[in-house]
């Protein structure tokens, strides 16, 4: 039986990883989020096989947190596990952005420096997943998907804003992004090993084709015709 942690459960990726691992009938899966009882994130470590770390923040009231909630709680992670002398294979789910130079980029681009760190130090593995714009199902609108806010906004006739409609976006749809990780169940890696890895299929679109391209759904439900 492979023993998965999941952190950030609750979150757009975390419920789809849920659902997708409890389809296996090998796996016995923890999630832990915000309001679990801290005890389940040590049994967790103690037992993984596999953490899939997903818990983060992208959009605090205070950029002082971007750090906290990415690195930091990155950084205690590797801590408990290296007091705990054990070696897990950690997915962390990190963003195109850690190459940018603002606070939410920096502090993704730190949580994998520390998980490289680990991993190197205490015969760990870790797997960074550096995500594109992750759009689809259960995606919570006017959070962090502009997919999701567009859907919601036009299928209810309220306004939306582009302020650059030729600004080209890179989406990955959440299946794919699941489907990469589930992946890596089945592939094993070396102690001490790091890889980074993009989710193989991307869509480029404008922001302003973005928003024609779903207003074209929700014009087909008066022309009753379907769009290509």
């Amino acid at each position: 039986m492979i023993k998965i942690l999941v952190t950030g459960a609750g979150g757009f990726i975390g419920r789809h990883l849920i659902e997708a691992l409890g389809r296996r009938k090998d796996v016995h899966t923890l999630g832990y989020d915000l309001g679990s009882d801290p005890a389940d994130l040590d049994r967790g470590l103690a037992e993984a096989d596999f953490v899939f770390h997903l818990a983060g923040v992208n959009r605090p009231e205070n950029p002082d947190d971007f750090h906290k909630g990415n690195a930091g709680f990155t950084h205690e992670i590797c801590r408990r596990l290296a007091e705990m002398g054990r070696g897990p294979c950690i997915v962390l789910a990190s963003s195109i952005q850690a190459m940018l130079d603002n606070p939410y980029g920096k502090s993704k681009r730190a949580a994998e420096e520390i998980l490289e760190a680990y991993a190197g130090a205490h015969g760990g593995r870790a797997l960074i997943f550096r995500l594109k714009n992750v759009f689809g199902k259960w995606c919570r609108p006017n959070y962090n998907s502009v997919t999701a806010t567009f859907c919601h906004n036009l299928a209810r006739d309220l306004p939306i804003v582009i302020t650059d409609p030729d600004r080209e976006l890179e989406l990955v749809y959440i299946d794919q992004v699941i489907e990469a990780m589930m992946g890596v169940l089945d592939q094993p890696m070396a102690a001490g090993a790091v890889e980074c890895r993009e989710v193989p299929r991307s869509f480029r679109v404008t922001l302003g084709g973005l928003a024609e391209r779903i207003r074209s759904f929700r014009e087909s439900r008066r022309t009753l015709k379907m769009p290509s």
